[in-house]
C-alpha cells in the first residue's frame, strides 16, 4: 500500500514538473512571438488559417511576402496556436536555411507521394543519402551528359520547326516531355527505348498530383486521414501516385536489366555514373534498398523535368519579350561557338550573357517561390529571435524583389549579372535554387541543361512573346496559366 501511495506521488510529481516545463516552454515561445510585427488579420481560434481557404495561397503568400517587407524582413502569422513566421530578409533567410533543416509538416501531405527521399527526408537521412548522392552531379558527370543535351535540344529543334510562322503556340507540353526523356536519358541513365517509359499519362498524374497537394495545403480538415479518405479527391490522388510510382518502378527495372546486358556483351562502362546507376552500384554494397531507391526517384525525376520545362517557358517568355535581350543571346552564341553546333564543355562556361539570361529570368520568375521549415531550437536572427517548436516560411519570390536588387528591381534586366559589384552582397539574395545547406542537388544540371537548350533554339528561331499577359498559379512550383504562348519565327540565315 504505502509503495502504491508513493508511486502516485512521484507520478503526480512528474506530471506537475512536465506541466510546469510545458507552461514554460509555451511561455517562452508566445513571448519571443510577440516581440515580431504581425498580420492583423487574425481570427480567434483558427488564426490566419482561414485565409488560406479557397485555393487564395499564391494571392495570399504575395501579400505577406510585401508585408514582411514593409515591416523589416520578418513577420508573423498564426495557424490556430501555432505561430509561422514569413521571413522576406535575405541575411536572415540565410541564417534560417542553414540552421533549420527539417522540412515543415506541411510538406508531409506529399510523403505518400515522394516518400522518404531528398525533398522530403528527415534530417539525418537527408545529411547520409546527400553525401552519398552528390557524386552524381560533379561536374565531370556533368560534362558526360553533354552530347546527350545537344542530341535532346536538336531534336526539341525538329519538333518545332513545323510549327514557325504558325502563330501563338502553347509549348508546355512538347517541352515537359522534352525535358523528361533528357532527365532519363542522363541522371537516369537509360540507353535504349526511352518511349517505353516515358508517356503523356506519366505527366497528367504529376500535374494531377501537384494540383491536389495544394488543395489539401488549402482545406486544413483534410490534414485528418479520416476526413481525407471521404471526398473522391483521395481516389484521385492514389490514382496520380500509382501512376507515377508505377514509372518510376520501370525506369528501375529497364536499367537494371540493361546493366545486366552490358555486363554480359561486356561493354564497357560510360565515363561518367548515372544518378541511378550510382544508387544501384550502392544498393548492391548493401547502402539502400530498392524502396529507397524509388523514393529518390520519384523526387528526382519531378525534380529534373518538371522545374526545368517550367524554368525554359520562364526563359523564353521574358527573352520573347525583350528583343534585343534575344539578339545579345544570338550574338554571343555565334561568337562563342562560330559555324559548331554542338556545344562542348568549354563553350558552357563562356556563355556568360546567356548564363546572365537565365538567372535572371529565374529571379524575376521564380519556379519554387518560398520553402517552409520547422524551428527546432530559438534562431537567433537581426532584429528577432524565433522559438523552438514555431514555423517558418521563407518567401524566395519575396527576397528576389527586395529594394537591395536596385530602382529597377521589378524589371528583366541581366546585365546587372555582368557586374558583380553592382548585385547585392547577401548571400541570401538570389535564391532561385534556393539557398543553404539543403539547397537544390540539380543546380548545375539545371543551369547545363538550360543553356544547351538555349543554344539550339535561338540559333534556329526569333521568338515573341508578352509577358504582360503572364498570370500564375502555384501549384507547389509556379505554373504559367496564361501569358506562356510563343510565336516562332525561322532565323534568316536558317
Amino acid at each position: 500500500m504505502l509503495f502504491l501511495i508513493l508511486l502516485l506521488a512521484v507520478a503526480l510529481w512528474a506530471l506537475k514538473v512536465l506541466k510546469f516545463h510545458v507552461t514554460k516552454k509555451r511561455q517562452r515561445l508566445l513571448a519571443l512571438a510577440a516581440q515580431v510585427p504581425s498580420d492583423k488579420a487574425a481570427l480567434p481560434f483558427i488564426g490566419h488559417a482561414y485565409k488560406f481557404i479557397g485555393g487564395n495561397l499564391w494571392e495570399e503568400l504575395q501579400r505577406l511576402s510585401k508585408l514582411a517587407e514593409s515591416e523589416g524582413g520578418v513577420i508573423k502569422i498564426w495557424i490556430a496556436s501555432s505561430p509561422m513566421f514569413i521571413v522576406n530578409d535575405p541575411d536572415d533567410a540565410f541564417t534560417v536555411l542553414n540552421s533549420c533543416l527539417k522540412k515543415n509538416l506541411i510538406y508531409d501531405l506529399s510523403k505518400r507521394c515522394f516518400g522518404n527521399g531528398l525533398i522530403l527526408a528527415d534530417v539525418t537521412t537527408w545529411k547520409r543519402n546527400r553525401k552519398l548522392l552528390n557524386p552524381a552531379f560533379s561536374q565531370h558527370v556533368l560534362d558526360g551528359f553533354l552530347h546527350i543535351f545537344n542530341k535532346q535540344s536538336d531534336l526539341l529543334v525538329q519538333n518545332l520547326q513545323p510549327l514557325a510562322g504558325t502563330g501563338e503556340i502553347d509549348l508546355e507540353n512538347l517541352f515537359a516531355e522534352n525535358m523528361l526523356e533528357t532527365t532519363c536519358l542522363t541522371v537516369l541513365g537509360i540507353t535504349q527505348d526511352i518511349k517505353s517509359v516515358v508517356d503523356q499519362k506519366y505527366r497528367n498524374a504529376v500535374d494531377a498530383e501537384l494540383k491536389l497537394l495544394v488543395d489539401k495545403m488549402c482545406n486544413s480538415f483534410l490534414y485528418i486521414d479520416f476526413v481525407y479518405q471521404v471526398p473522391s479527391t483521395k481516389k484521385l490522388e492514389d490514382e496520380a501516385i500509382k501512376t507515377m510510382h508505377n514509372m518510376s518502378k520501370r525506369v528501375i527495372d529497364k536499367r537494371r536489366a540493361e546493366r545486366n546486358q552490358e555486363k554480359v556483351a561486356d561493354i564497357s562502362s560510360p565515363r561518367y555514373t548515372a544518378f541511378l546507376d550510382l544508387m544501384l552500384d550502392m544498393a548492391e554494397d548493401g547502402l539502400f534498398t530498392d524502396e529507397q531507391i524509388l523514393e529518390e526517384l520519384n523526387g528526382l525525376i519531378l525534380g529534373g523535368y518538371d522545374t526545368s520545362s517550367k524554368a525554359l517557358i520562364s526563359v523564353l517568355v521574358l527573352i520573347g519579350t525583350y528583343p534585343e535581350v534575344q539578339e545579345k543571346i544570338y550574338n554571343e552564341i555565334t561568337s562563342v561557338l562560330g559555324n559548331s553546333d554542338v556545344v562542348e564543355a568549354g563553350d558552357v562556361r563562356k556563355l556568360v550573357y546567356t548564363e546572365a539570361v537565365i538567372k535572371e529570368a529565374l529571379r524575376v520568375s521564380p519556379v519554387v517561390p518560398f520553402v517552409a521549415r520547422d524551428v527546432g531550437t530559438e534562431i537567433k536572427l537581426k532584429n528577432y529571435t524565433l522559438p523552438a517548436r514555431s514555423g517558418c516560411v521563407v518567401s524566395l519570390w519575396g527576397i528576389h524583389r527586395l529594394p537591395i536588387w536596385g530602382p529597377d528591381r521589378f524589371e528583366f534586366r541581366p546585365e546587372r549579372w555582368l557586374d558583380p559589384a553592382s548585385l547585392p552582397q547577401s548571400p541570401g539574395a538570389y535564391c532561385a535554387f534556393s539557398i543553404g545547406r539543403r539547397n537544390c542537388i540539380g543546380k548545375a544540371f539545371a543551369l547545363m541543361s538550360l543553356k544547351t537548350t538555349l543554344v539550339h533554339l535561338i540559333r534556329k528561331f526569333k521568338i515573341t512573346a508578352d509577358y504582360s499577359k503572364v498570370k500564375r498559379k502555384f501549384e507547389i512550383l509556379m505554373k504559367f496559366v496564361e501569358g506562356q504562348r510563343l510565336s516562332l519565327e525561322l532565323r534568316e540565315q536558317c
